[in-house]
């Protein structure tokens, strides 16, 4: 079967359940990695020319300073990710009522002048953050909730944008 062909497959003719497992797969494998040390291996879940958007509308881009903002991160203990929607709808993630319930929400990368051609093979995802990590010999966690967008690409999905706030 042709290549291109395949590729178009996977993006536009999978259920949106296979999508959903997909990412929820992806999410796992990036806990793992932050579980175990590997900051490196889920700095690579981003796209080079990724856009990492936090509090205070600060952007981080290239695949320098994203590897620099996951690798900086001291003493990782454990990371927990909750899937709350994936959709290939962006229109449903700000449907969704967790969304609406939010007293602060993430970031709007359109605010920030990034144009997302919603025409390329996109997947949207809702979701709540636990990071926790050790300093001066007590847990510290972390909790966020975002928005990351997912491409898909030759080497499968991979993150084109993450936006969060935090709670």
């Amino acid at each position: 079967m042709n290549y291109f062909l395949l590729s178009f497959i996977i993006a536009f003719v999978l259920p949106q359940d296979e999508a959903d497992d997909t990412i929820k797969r992806l999410n796992k494998q990036m806990e793992e990695a932050f579980n175990a040390g590997e900051l490196q291996k889920v700095a690579g879940f981003y796209l080079d020319d990724a856009y990492l958007i936090s509090p205070g509308d600060k952007t981080i881009t290239t695949r320098a300073n994203i590897d620099e903002s996951w690798t900086s991160i001291k003493n990782p203990v454990k990371w927990e990710l909750e899937v709350i929607e994936v959709t290939k709808d962006e229109k449903s993630i700000y449907d969704n009522e967790y969304w609406k319930a939010l007293k602060n929400k993430p970031p709007e990368w359109r605010a920030q002048g990034i144009d997302i051609d919603n025409n390329q093979q996109l997947v949207y995802q809702l979701g709540h953050s636990k990071l926790t990590t050790m300093r001066d010999g007590k847990e510290n966690t972390s909790e966020v909730d975002f928005i990351l967008i997912w491409k898909y690409t030759d080497e499968g999905y991979k993150i084109l944008l993450d936006t969060y706030t935090w709670q």
